[in-house]
């Protein structure tokens, strides 16, 4: 695997659109601070300074004006073919060659847990992993590659035309006319027992979650890709809660990186 960090250089994101929109990816992170201890809060401040995990949530998708970083697009995805079983799905992540967001969240980890790395390279594992852990619960980032992740896949929601992967990435959540605040403030309910059980699944059980959203969005989109507001109120909840996961999850990631 490439590395990640070049000394003196900025890491860029080629995927083509900003996933979950700036606002979800702020959402997610504004969640996960709602959940963190005060000595990870703590260690966060030491890499990150001033800046919350909402500011730096969106920092994979905004530094993409390098080509030299093209590859760094496939950091924030992973796409297998449709209708595997679990065992099939987790096995073809693992055993996968090329660089995909399961192996980069992996890394960011490690990296954050390795007393050899620089604060620098700390700081910024620290802002992938922000960004990668929301990524993978996109649906349509854990999808088909044979469309570019719904990307090629055309719908019309609300009169405008989508992709189905624009839809889910920002279409829906900017629907809602919400900051990122209040989305936070309205998705994070879970309940101390969903907490415990969101944070003790494994990693492949996040994204296979995704693959098993994505496959239905795919049979629908194909069914009949006009979408109404039907489609919005029955959708909402699935994506709330996809976010909702997320930020429980990155707190728990980061609560037992940084508060052992």
């Amino acid at each position: 695997m490439k590395r990640y960090f070049l000394a003196g250089a900025m890491v860029v994101c080629a995927f083509a659109l900003i996933s979950w929109g700036p606002t979800g990816h702020r959402a997610i992170a504004q969640i996960a601070e709602n959940h963190l201890t005060l000595a990870t809060k703590q260690a966060i401040k030491s890499l990150l300074g001033n800046e919350t995990l909402a500011d730096v949530s969106n920092y994979a998708d905004e530094i993409r004006s390098d080509p030299a970083y093209k590859y760094t697009g496939a950091y924030h995805y992973v796409n297998v073919p449709m209708g595997y079983n679990f065992e099939q799905f987790s096995t073809a992540v693992q055993t996968m060659k090329a660089d995909n967001v399961y192996k980069m969240v992996l890394r960011c980890e490690m990296d954050l847990k390795d007393r050899d790395k620089s604060k620098q390279e700390k700081a910024l594992a620290l802002k992938f992993l922000v960004h990668l852990i929301g990524d993978l619960h996109q649906p349509m980032h854990v999808s088909n590659k044979d469309d570019n992740g719904g990307n090629n896949i055309k719908v019309t929601f609300d009169g405008n035309y989508y992709n189905l992967h624009g839809l889910w990435d920002s279409g829906l959540i900017d629907r809602q006319h919400l900051s990122y605040k209040q989305m936070a403030d309205a998705y994070d309910n879970a309940t101390p027992v969903e907490i415990k059980k969101w944070q003790s699944d494994d990693l492949m059980v996040w994204l296979w979650e995704s693959y098993q959203v994505s496959t239905i969005l795919y049979k629908e989109a194909a069914d009949n890709p006009d979408f109404d507001e039907a489609y919005y109120k029955s959708h909402m909840p699935v994506l709330e809660k996809r976010i909702e996961k997320a930020g429980i999850r990155l707190a728990g990631v980061l609560n037992a990186i940084f508060d052992k």
